[in-house]
């Protein structure tokens, strides 16, 4: 059996060199867009973890039968306990990004196209 190293097993180069942040590809680096990137995928990997743990959740709840004693039920319950925690680490990610103020997301916003969420330019105070 060969083995295996941490940084293969959690594929780092992938992961780590996943940031392509558009101002610096433009040539206007925004020094938050990194953490606005990194801050998301880390909220779609926990999405990801909650989806693995709600979906084995429902495979045990679909057997047709199960004792309220049972080993399967506790895992249930872990695992939905597992789920509450991953939720409050989403809650308070939010905390990181509120790091970041406004016109730190304006410098790079716009290069998101196409957004849907804030003001359109037009509306802007200032239109800057």
């Amino acid at each position: 059996m060969p083995d295996v190293h941490y940084h293969d097993y959690l594929q780092l180069d992938t992961i780590l060199n996943s940031q392509f942040p558009e101002s610096i590809k433009l040539g206007l680096p925004a020094h938050d867009e990194m953490l606005f990137i990194v801050i998301h995928q880390a909220y779609e990997l926990w999405f990801k973890q909650l989806h693995h743990e709600v979906d084995s959740v429902v495979t045990i709840l679909a057997k047709p039968s199960l004792n309220d004693n049972s080993p399967e039920l506790q895992t249930v319950v872990h695992r939905l306990n597992r789920c509450v925690t991953i939720l409050r680490v989403l809650v308070h990610q939010v905390d990181i990004m509120e790091t970041m103020t406004p016109m730190d997301f304006l410098d790079f916003r716009d290069m998101l196209r196409p957004a849907k969420l804030g003001l359109k330019f037009e509306h802007r105070h200032g239109k800057e």
